[in-house]
């Protein structure tokens, strides 16, 4: 495979030079047998999966909000039938959206704050 470099109008941008040039490093450190960890900084974590959320666990999340399927839909950004799946048992939510309801659970109150009432009306409704 033949050399390539980023080109904007026959020269190497600034961003490909400095792309270019930590990939040499990396290179450079794996061919000379050196542990990345020592020429680099390296930084390890652990995340924490999100929570299991079966039917009834979703039913009372929404039902902290005090929302209809469709709103709660709308604040996790998901359709009213993948809700209305989640609650009966049909389907079981990703591991993005799990950690959106475990945001919900973890502080309602600053979810529900987040919701207006529409033009005029004192009522959640979707």
């Amino acid at each position: 495979m033949k050399n390539k470099k980023t080109k904007m109008n026959g020269k190497m941008t600034k961003a490909g030079k400095e792309i270019l040039s930590a990939l040499l490093e990396i290179k450079q450190a794996i061919d000379d047998g050196v542990p990345l960890g020592e020429r680099f900084t390296v930084r390890e974590v652990d995340v924490v999966d999100p929570g299991e959320y079966d039917a009834a666990n979703i039913f009372r999340t929404r039902a902290k909000l005090g929302v209809s399927q469709a709103v709660f839909a709308r604040i996790v950004g998901v359709s009213t039938v993948l809700v209305q799946f989640w609650e009966c048992g049909k389907r079981a939510p990703n591991a993005l959206a799990r950690r959106v309801l475990d945001e919900i659970n973890r502080d309602p109150k600053r979810w529900s704050k987040m919701l207006f009432p529409a033009h005029g009306s004192s009522r959640r409704v979707a």
